[in-house]
């Protein structure tokens, strides 16, 4: 109602910028209230689940973001081994490899994206590395802490709120997996786990 109503006196108006705040501010709450709400389902929703091809996913997933890493300066360097059968919600492990790729291109400072997936008997694995700011211990202990930001200055800037490694936890551990990071050599890489 708030965009709409701010969207019809821009019209009647033109351009204004006590109004072009409002509009501003407006597309901002929307964005956090779909985050949270997204978390919310992720953590307590029962969702239904499929056998699917996890392999097809990812790498739908991956070329989607391909263009967007090109975009940036960034290559995307992906191995998905194929036909990796697991249990799912297709929805949410859409949106889990999704924040993913999206996170690494945000915060990668090199070139290159690396995203692996493959499977070691019943364990599958899915990882996304990228070049980054060493991440500190105490940082990582909290990186998955809704509304947690290592970089709260640029973060802000580009309309994150901490919220998206909180869903990608929620949707990880309820697809009975783990999620972890580790920073090495100034690599950074999540990896998520399946048994």
């Amino acid at each position: 109602v708030i965009a709409t109503n701010a969207e019809m006196l821009s019209c009647e108006l033109g351009h204004n910028e006590w109004l072009s705040n409002i509009q501003y501010e407006t597309e901002r709450m929307d964005r956090l209230v779909k985050q949270l709400l997204d978390l919310s389902h992720a953590e307590s929703a029962i969702v239904p689940m499929e056998s699917l091809d996890f392999s097809r996913l990812v790498t739908g997933e991956t070329l989607a973001f391909e263009s967007l890493a090109f975009e940036q300066g960034k290559v995307l360097q992906y191995d998905v081994k194929e036909n990796i059968q697991i249990t799912g919600n297709q929805s949410q492990l859409t949106q889990l490899t999704s924040i993913l790729i999206d996170n690494a291109i945000r915060h990668a400072t090199g070139n290159e994206i690396d995203l692996e997936l493959s499977q070691q008997g019943l364990t599958v694995i899915l990882s996304v590395e990228n070049e980054g700011k060493t991440i500190s211990l105490e940082d990582q202990q909290h990186l998955f802490d809704r509304f947690y930001q290592v970089d709260k200055v640029r973060n802000s800037e580009g309309h994150h709120y901490g919220l998206g490694l909180s869903i990608a936890k929620a949707i990880t551990q309820n697809h009975g997996g783990n999620i972890e990071v580790s920073c090495h050599n100034n690599k950074i890489k999540f990896k998520l786990i399946w048994r």
